[in-house]
């Protein structure tokens, strides 16, 4: 998060894939987190569905497509336009027909919302983040970035620069989370698109949507989570949404773990892992 903040396109390498980012520096970061998805039991087989439910430019559906050498059907969901532009040339030039990028978010209900993007630091791009709660999110985020350093994330010698000064530094450099831009976007309940795809089983639904876990999850009718066997979340307002995402998974019928470390504990954010009993 403190690579520079620049915002033309790159080619970022990902083994043996190579995808068009708008900030290289992201694509990097996102790249890092994908092995915490398959913890808890999660593992993908050849031949799998997976819905990559908040995709930004799909680096973790280049991740599963890499595991799986190509044998894999992709979703791919992302709503705001400048990301999904992206995530539409890389579907095209890099999955061989494997990913759908579909231009919209999940949500309990057709809507059309508004979603604040980030264009130099697009993976806080929301409908929950705006200009009357960024501040609040900053310090946030720089909690959770000084944390990261404090274990150690950017190496031994930023570790030992003292945790104020740290903080002084991080949140100037967040500052960028302040320019935001608006864009309109569509919504839909993952059941009707389940519907409308033909989509008759789900392998591993991923969801990393910035604070509407619980609206997507809401989006799944009764008749389709029998379709679901695995799945991961990534949970925002861990102390407020933790006990609810798991316990509608519980409800149905799904074995569930946790996982919070120190860095994603500054954040208050948190995984839950799903997978059928």
């Amino acid at each position: 998060m403190l690579a520079p903040t620049l915002v033309h396109p790159f080619v970022m390498a990902m083994s043996a894939i190579e995808l068009h980012s708008i900030n290289r520096w992201e694509a990097s970061f996102l790249r890092e987190e994908v092995d915490g998805y398959f913890t808890h039991g999660i593992e993908c087989t050849p031949g799998a569905t997976v819905l990559d439910v908040g995709a930004n430019i799909g680096v973790f559906s280049a991740a599963v497509y890499e595991r799986l050498d190509g044998d894999v059907r992709i979703y791919a969901f992302e709503p705001m336009p400048p990301l999904h532009a992206t995530l539409e040339r890389n579907a095209r030039e890099f999955f061989n027909g494997r990913l759908t990028a579909l231009p919209y978010g999940l949500a309990s209900r057709d809507d059309e919302l508004d979603f604040s993007y980030v264009p130099a630091a697009t993976i806080f791009s929301s409908s929950s983040r705006d200009q009357g709660n960024i501040e609040d999110e900053r310090r946030r985020v720089t909690a959770s970035v000084v944390e990261m350093i404090r274990q150690g994330g950017l190496g031994p010698v930023l570790r030992r620069v003292p945790a104020r000064i740290l903080t002084l530094l991080i949140g100037r450099k967040l500052r960028v989370l302040r320019q935001l831009e608006t864009h309109r976007v569509k919504v839909r309940p993952l059941s009707s698109v389940l519907d409308e795809q033909g989509i008759d089983h789900i392998d591993l639904l991923k969801v990393d949507v910035e604070g509407a876990e619980l609206e997507v999850l809401r989006g799944i009718e009764e008749r389709h989570w029998p379709l679901v066997r695995q799945a991961v979340v990534e949970v925002e307002g861990w102390q407020q949404n933790r006990d609810t995402v798991c316990e509608v998974l519980l409800t149905h019928g799904f074995k569930v773990s946790t996982e919070q470390d120190s860095v994603q504990r500054a954040g208050d954010i948190g995984m839950v892992f799903a997978v059928r009993s």
